[in-house]
């Protein structure tokens, strides 16, 4: 897969069809996340395997999962299954659910390679083959306008776009916002570049 190119706004995302809500938390809300999940004791996120389950694997994924409040996870499970009708007629989806939501703190040289969230093969869990519509929220953003924001950290799409010449797929790279959900078909490709300066702040889930 090629370099992605220089970070875009979200709206150029709508064209292929990705979901895109601005204001989705508020920047307070943003910002008391943030410190709780600052503060918070976290855990290396894992990789779905098919055969052994999650595991954690940091030449694939270097991030940490915070532990937040049991009251801060319920609130945010609520919010995101009452987006669930909102997915649904966009993506033309039966959705009955939202997968509990994981709290992600990346520091610097943390990433995610390439991926999707969704799999088909035998072999793979059943969490991971019951995933339709993917949901990140960021809770700060790589824009010059972000105060406590990060640099590098882009949510990257691939094949949105016709592949290039020499049949490489193509990076679209995301530019997170405070508040910003964007939500996309679980089957997509994408990756997490590696944040370079500050720590980039984000939670996601997956509707089934």
């Amino acid at each position: 897969m090629r370099d992605p190119v220089t970070s875009l706004r979200a709206e150029f995302f709508t064209r292929f069809g990705l979901y895109v809500e601005r204001e989705f938390l508020s920047r307070p809300a943003c910002a008391g996340l943030r410190e709780e999940m600052r503060a918070a004791l976290g855990t290396p996120a894992t990789v779905a395997e098919e055969q052994a389950g999650d595991a954690v694997d940091e030449a694939y994924r270097r991030t940490k999962q915070a532990e937040v409040s049991a009251a801060t996870a319920a609130r945010i499970s609520e919010l995101l299954v009452n987006a669930g009708p909102t997915l649904a007629s966009h993506f033309r989806q039966e959705l009955d659910g939202a997968q509990k939501p994981q709290f992600l703190l990346y520091r610097e040289g943390d990433f995610f390679r390439a991926h999707p969230d969704s799999s088909d093969q035998p072999g793979a869990a059943d969490f991971v083959r019951q995933r339709r519509v993917s949901a990140v929220v960021f809770l700060n953003g790589a824009t010059p306008d972000e105060p406590a924001g990060y640099s590098g950290g882009s949510l990257v799409f691939y094949g949105l776009m016709d592949e290039s010449s020499n049949g490489e797929t193509v990076g679209l790279p995301l530019a997170g916002e405070t508040g910003l959900l964007v939500a996309f078909p679980s089957a997509l490709v994408h990756a997490v570049s590696p944040v370079t300066a500050g720590e980039r702040y984000t939670i996601v889930s997956w509707f089934y």
